[in-house]
C-alpha cells in the first residue's frame, strides 16, 4: 500500500503520548504488537467455525498487521527530521537520537 494513499488521511490528536513513548519504543512495541496479532490471527482462523466471523476477524486482524507494519516502518526514519507520529499521534523524539529535536 503506498504511502501516499494514507499520508491523504489526517487524524487528529485524540491525546498526549507519555514521555517514554519514543520512537524506538513504538517500534520495538509494534513489532511484539505484530507478531500478537499473526499469532491471533492463526487461532481466529482454528477456533472460529462460522465462515461469515471468521472472515470479519480475519480481515480486521490482517488489516491491525498492515497498518502496524506501515507504522513501524514510517518510524525507522522519522527521528531524522523529528516529525516522528504514530497513526498521527506525535511522539517526541529524544535528544539521543537527534540532538537538533526539541522536546515540546
Amino acid at each position: 500500500m503506498p504511502t501516499e494513499f494514507l499520508d491523504r488521511f489526517e487524524v487528529p490528536e485524540l491525546l498526549r503520548l507519555p514521555a517514554w513513548a519514543d520512537p524506538q519504543v513504538v517500534r520495538s512495541a509494534s513489532t511484539v504488537a505484530i507478531v500478537v496479532s499473526l499469532i491471533a490471527l492463526v487461532l481466529a482462523i482454528r477456533i472460529i467455525r462460522r465462515l461469515l466471523l471468521r472472515a470479519v476477524v480475519v480481515v480486521v486482524l490482517a488489516a491491525l498487521s498492515i497498518g502496524l507494519w506501515e507504522q513501524r516502518a514510517n518510524l525507522a526514519d522519522c527521528a531524522v527530521d523529528c516529525s516522528c507520529a504514530v497513526f498521527g499521534q506525535p511522539l517526541v523524539v529524544p535528544a539521543e537520537l537527534n540532538p537538533n529535536c526539541t522536546a515540546a
